[in-house]
């Protein structure tokens, strides 16, 4: 999936799209494996999700992975659907521990909206697939 059909306006968007959900992601994974230095309020609200410390540092593992599927063009679908599925189990964390709608549980569905976004702009084969063609 090249950059063919794509209008300049379009790609440096979904470039710059794309780029700010990789650098947020990646600075989420790599946050992972270092809870244990933050601040005692953020390790609090980290605790209340649930997840034993010595797990966070294999879902900072996981998330890098995919983030960089998705930051690469040859692996950037692969990489997208896979942070689909990572975001989508962010927002039943969420929802679980009853964390608050606007702040918590939807922020990661934005992610994936402008991780998707991103992704349409950058290729045009993608648009062909998408149910509101002409």
């Amino acid at each position: 999936m090249g950059s063919e059909n794509v209008s300049k306006g379009q790609l440096w968007t979904g470039r710059v799209l794309s780029g700010l959900v990789i650098l947020f992601l990646l600075f989420d994974g790599v946050i992972k494996f270092f809870l244990d230095k933050l601040s005692p309020e953020a390790q609090a609200e980290g605790a209340k999700l649930g997840y034993p410390p010595e797990v966070m540092p294999y879902i900072g593992t996981i998330l890098i992975i995919i983030t960089l599927l998705y930051a690469f063009p040859r692996t950037a679908v692969l990489g997208a659907t896979l942070l689909t599925g990572y975001l989508g189990g962010a927002v039943a964390t969420h929802v679980r521990v009853l964390n608050p709608l606007g702040s918590h549980i939807l922020f990661p569905i934005y992610m994936g909206i402008i991780l998707w976004a991103g992704i349409y702009l950058r290729f045009p084969k993608l648009r062909e697939l998408t149910p509101w063609q002409k």
